[in-house]
């Protein structure tokens, strides 16, 4: 066994943060770039009006999603990584049955729940009359955007590599269908069902690898001891978990989705189209965060349950200094490079969003500076204040977007989203700095750790 100092340690457990987030960020960029060749080749063979009813069609589809979602990943993480071994395989198998059962049902009723939106609401949102019946048939991918246990095993098994390929794979095919589509003369039935064959494809090549992975592993076996158990008795606490992070994770990505409906609602379907190609390219300040929380997450809980307040600080100290140094280098950049980025993918056209495009980045950067602190909260327990503070940022929001877009047009909404990512960001700083200072003595104040 080796001991490191404290300070050592802490760059330790960062470095292997970064480096299972490299991986996942080399699928999400390729993704990235292959996304965006695909809203580019639609953007310019079907125009602006109808890529905003593709665009509209898709977010109707992703909200649903992200409204009935579990988030049963980060249950498969907490409690599945203690009972891997065959000694306790019929635990694991309780919660993956847990988890799953979750997802299958999450699976339904987002279906249900986005082709009832699609059907009933979509010329409130901004849909056409006579695209509803085509929305709500599109509306049936939400069953593979639910895919929250085989994401979680694929981490909890440290096999980040597939979650890259995956991650690349669903946009390689919604860009070559997207191709297709437009070298056939096609329209938008062509484009969604591009972008639908993407999702659905997508979703099966992660329940594969996630299946392989576990046989490959030896962990699709029955217990040794012929045992059945309930995953609520064998992991005490699971529901209050898993509603708690769930919450929280709907709030944070359904308000994304619930913006570009809320643009196609005030100002129509073309408008809509230019917003959500400026979140696509205004957002990349946030989405570091995204790679490095799943793999921040186990770091934390481990620190936490070991009750080292001091190695807690200083990795928290650690990943906020490189975080706020990256979120201001996207920031410069895409002001830089962000007006020609637009023209490039959307046309001349789209540059009239270039002020959106730059008010979201910065929204995006504030949440990206301080993406340490909700993880920070979920892990020392705090999970229930940790909700709070995000359905508080998430509820001022949406009226604020509302009033934003009514008076300032576009660029009202990039406003409002900096004033919810301050919001945010100012109540979780306090309320750590406030656990920091509530908490008693570390519980292990020697100079140097143990490293596994």
């Amino acid at each position: 066994m080796t001991t490191l100092p404290r300070p050592a340690r802490a760059d330790a457990i960062l470095r292997r943060i970064l480096h299972n987030a490299g991986l996942v960020l080399s699928g999400k960029a390729a993704a990235a770039l292959l996304n965006l060749a695909a809203f580019g080749i639609a953007m310019r063979s079907l125009g602006a009006e109808a890529m905003g009813v593709l665009v509209l069609t898709h977010a109707i589809a992703q909200t649903a999603a992200s409204l009935v979602k579990f988030q049963s990943w980060q249950a498969v993480l907490r409690f599945g990584a203690e009972c891997l071994g065959p000694a306790r395989r019929a635990e694991f198998h309780a919660l993956l049955r847990f988890t799953l059962g979750l997802d299958l049902a999450a699976a339904a009723a987002g279906a249900a729940v986005a082709a009832a939106a699609a059907w009933l609401l979509g010329p409130y949102l901004g849909l056409p009359t006579g695209t509803s019946p085509i929305a709500a048939l599109y509306a049936t991918c939400t069953v593979f955007l639910v895919t929250a246990t085989p994401v979680g095993l694929l981490r909890l098994l440290d096999r980040f590599d597939l979650l890259a390929r995956r991650d690349a794979l669903g946009a390689a095919i919604r860009l070559a269908g997207a191709a297709g589509a437009a070298a056939l003369g096609g329209g938008l039935p062509a484009f969604l069902g591009a972008w639908y064959a993407a999702t659905a494809l997508g979703g099966l090549a992660l329940v594969a690898a996630a299946w392989g992975e576990m046989a490959r592993r030896g962990l699709l076996q029955r217990d040794p001891a012929g045992r059945r158990v309930r995953a609520t008795v064998a992991h005490p606490g699971l529901w209050g978990f898993t509603w708690s992070t769930n919450l929280m994770t709907t709030l944070s990505l359904g308000s994304g989705h619930a913006a570009t409906l809320c643009v196609g609602w005030v100002l129509g379907p073309a408008e809509a189209a230019f917003f959500s190609l400026a979140r696509q390219i205004g957002e990349a300040a946030l989405k570091p965060s995204r790679f490095l929380t799943p793999a921040l997450y186990p770091e934390l809980s481990r620190l936490a349950a070991a009750h080292d307040r001091e190695a807690l600080r200083a990795l928290l100290r650690r990943g906020l200094r490189l975080s706020a140094l990256v979120a201001v280098g996207i920031l410069l950049l895409l002001a830089a490079a962000g007006e020609r980025l637009l023209c490039l993918v959307g046309g001349e056209a789209a540059v009239a969003a270039w002020g959106t495009m730059l008010l979201l980045a910065v929204a995006a950067s504030i949440g990206f500076a301080g993406f340490a602190l909700e993880p920070l909260l979920v892990s020392v327990g705090r999970h229930a204040l940790a909700l709070r503070l995000r359905g508080l940022a998430t509820i001022a929001y949406l009226p604020m977007a509302l009033s934003g877009l009514g008076l300032f047009g576009l660029e009202g909404a990039g406003v409002a989203a900096i004033l919810s990512a301050l919001l945010l960001l100012l109540s979780q700083a306090v309320s750590t700095l406030r656990w920091f200072g509530a908490a008693g003595p570390s519980q292990r104040d020697e100079n140097c750790i143990t490293l596994r």
